[in-house]
C-alpha cells in the first residue's frame, strides 16, 4: 500500500489510465471510439466547424467577414464586434446578425458528431467560438456547451443588462430594428 492508498486518496492516473494512440489519424481515433477507448471527451470548435454550413469564416481572403463589412462604414472591419463601437453605433451589429442568424443554416456533419458524443454520454463539454447556435439546432443540451462569445440563445442590454428573450431579439433584428 503506498502513501496515497493509506490516505484515502484515489490515484487519478491509476483510476483514468491515458489512451495513446500511435497514429492519431481519423481511422485510428474513430477505431479508439469505436472500442470505448475514449471516455470523456472535450470539443473546442470555431468558424471551420459552420463553414461548409455556408457561414463565412472571419480572416479567409475575398470570402471572410472581415473582408466583406465594407457595406457598414466601418472604422476597421473588427469594429462590428468591440462593444465601445456597439455601444455608438450598434446598427451594423444588428444588420449582419439578421444575415447570420440561426435559422438560415442547417448543422454540419461535425455538428451531429458532438451530439453523437454526447448521446453516448463521452461529451464533457463543447467550448465554440461559434455564435452561431448550430450545435443547439442539431441537439446538442445547453449544459454541456460553453459559448466562448456568446450567442443568440440569450441577450441582455448592455446599458442596463436586463435580459430578453430570443424571440423579442430575433423580431427586432427581422423588423431592422435594434433591440
Amino acid at each position: 500500500m503506498d502513501a496515497m492508498e493509506a490516505l484515502g486518496i484515489e490515484d487519478k492516473k491509476k483510476s483514468h489510465p491515458k489512451v495513446c494512440i500511435d497514429e492519431p489519424t481519423v481511422e485510428e481515433i474513430a477505431k479508439s471510439l469505436a472500442e470505448g477507448k475514449f471516455t470523456k471527451i472535450i470539443v473546442m470548435s470555431g468558424a471551420g466547424i459552420s463553414t461548409s454550413c455556408g457561414i463565412p469564416d472571419f480572416r479567409t481572403p475575398g470570402t471572410g467577414l472581415y473582408d466583406n463589412l465594407q457595406k457598414f462604414n466601418l472604422p476597421q472591419p473588427t469594429a462590428v464586434f468591440e462593444i465601445d463601437y456597439f455601444k455608438q453605433n450598434p446598427k451594423p451589429f444588428f444588420m449582419l446578425a439578421k444575415e447570420l442568424y440561426p435559422g438560415n443554416f442547417t448543422p454540419s456533419i461535425t455538428h451531429q458528431f458532438i451530439v453523437l458524443l454526447e448521446k453516448k454520454g463521452i461529451l464533457l463539454r463543447h467550448y465554440t467560438q461559434n455564435i452561431d447556435c448550430l450545435d443547439r439546432r442539431a441537439g446538442l443540451s445547453p449544459e454541456v456547451i460553453v459559448e466562448a462569445h456568446g450567442s443568440f440563445a440569450s441577450a441582455h442590454c448592455v446599458l442596463c443588462q436586463k435580459q430578453y428573450s430570443e424571440e423579442f431579439v430575433k423580431q427586432r433584428v427581422f423588423a431592422d430594428e435594434v433591440p
